[in-house]
């Protein structure tokens, strides 16, 4: 971001220019998941759940893809989901239109669709405290659980009880996170995931406002205090289960304290 920014106007243009990604893609992307693999031994057990940027229609550039779980509800006990993995693969591989558009990564298949990329994230269904999760074992055998359902159920719960405010607060979080300055783009710990799950964190109070740069402000001085107390432990993924600044996310707090006092004295310099 060019120091010679004027705030209002850089804070009015995304805030005016936000669009939603529609449920309706959303749905047609499932149905198309859906046949893709419709011929999976225990397709019937499959549960999609879609997940992330796109579907909370938090975002704002190309490369935020549309996540899609796909949980086996029944799997003997399992628990590696690698076996899983590939017999979706070759069942994606199999289909002389998306042969070549899929790629494999330790934890998710890549696949191209109209022109859009779709997370698949095969998963075998883990209840644990009668909370639902979804297991994934990656190249190195090593297991993780995530709560996408969960996720789901929290982000809108805040969006319900926040309103457009908490969307667009999310959003104009990660236009500053991407365009600031290359030192705060450097932090790639501030993962699309990450930033939501911070400003998901801020009390509802601070969605109740009329004027965002003012609540830009007060937001990164809440978020400041709290990561840079004792308390930042307490600072949770949307899911409310995993902490943010945990071993698995390798977050650096001093580099986001650093990011969000240089955003701060550029607000206080420039209003």
């Amino acid at each position: 971001m060019d120091k010679n920014i004027d705030l209002y106007e850089y804070i009015n243009k995304w805030v005016s220019g936000f669009t939603t990604y529609p449920y309706y893609k959303i749905e047609k992307k499932i149905d198309f998941i859906s046949k893709l693999i419709s011929s999976h031994k225990q397709f019937n057990n499959i549960s999609l759940i879609p997940t992330g940027s796109k579907r909370n229609r938090t975002d704002i550039n190309y490369m935020e893809y549309l996540n899609i779980f796909l949980i086996l509800d029944e799997h003997d006990n399992l628990s590696d989901t690698r076996k899983f993995k590939s017999s979706i693969l070759e069942l994606i591989k199999n289909n002389d239109l998306y042969a070549n558009k899929v790629n494999s990564t330790s934890l998710s298949l890549i696949l191209e669709h109209e022109n859009e990329k779709i997370v698949l994230i095969p998963a075998f269904k883990n209840i644990d405290n009668n909370v639902e999760g979804a297991l994934v074992t990656n190249v190195n055998e090593v297991n993780e659980i995530f709560y996408p359902k969960l996720d789901n159920k929290n982000f809108d719960k805040k969006e319900h009880d926040c309103g457009s405010n908490f969307v667009n607060m999310v959003k104009l979080f990660k236009h500053i996170f991407l365009n600031f300055s290359s030192e705060i783009k450097s932090i790639n710990e501030l993962t699309p995931p990450i930033i939501e799950a911070l400003i998901w964190n801020l009390p509802d109070e601070y969605f109740k406002f009329n004027n965002y740069d003012d609540a830009l402000l007060k937001s990164i001085e809440y978020l400041y205090e709290r990561i840079a107390s004792d308390d930042y432990m307490g600072l949770s993924e949307i899911n409310d289960i995993k902490v943010i600044f945990s071993t698995r996310n390798n977050l650096n707090r001093k580099d986001i304290l650093k990011a969000l006092y240089k955003i701060k004295q550029f607000i206080h310099d420039n209003i």
